[in-house]
């Protein structure tokens, strides 16, 4: 199961997951960067560093922030990803669209 926590300040949304990410919570994911995102955040971190598994739900929602960040010309980035993690964003060809830190 996986759970956040969404931290402002300013215009930066930092969105810390902690969990595993399955089909059934994936949608937490987009759920808390549309928070931020309708508040008026302009930066969004997305912090993995308690993130044991992503599955392809997940990815989706990620890749759906990342094109409304683009959208808007806002920046949208990953932190503390395992290598386990950013080997699927690898693999699925999505490290190419979404930038980690």
């Amino acid at each position: 199961m996986l759970t956040s926590k969404l931290i402002k300040k300013d215009n930066k949304a930092v969105i810390e997951l902690n969990g595993t990410a399955d089909t059934i919570s994936s949608e937490i994911v987009f759920m808390e960067f549309e928070k931020a995102f309708d508040e008026g955040c302009s930066e969004f971190e997305f912090d993995l560093s308690e993130v044991q598994y992503v599955c392809s739900a997940t990815l989706r929602a990620f890749i759906r922030a990342q094109k409304l960040c683009n959208q808007n010309k806002f920046d949208m980035y990953l932190t503390g990803a395992s290598d386990g993690i950013k080997e699927i964003f690898e693999i699925t060809g999505f490290s190419s669209i979404i930038c980690f830190k």
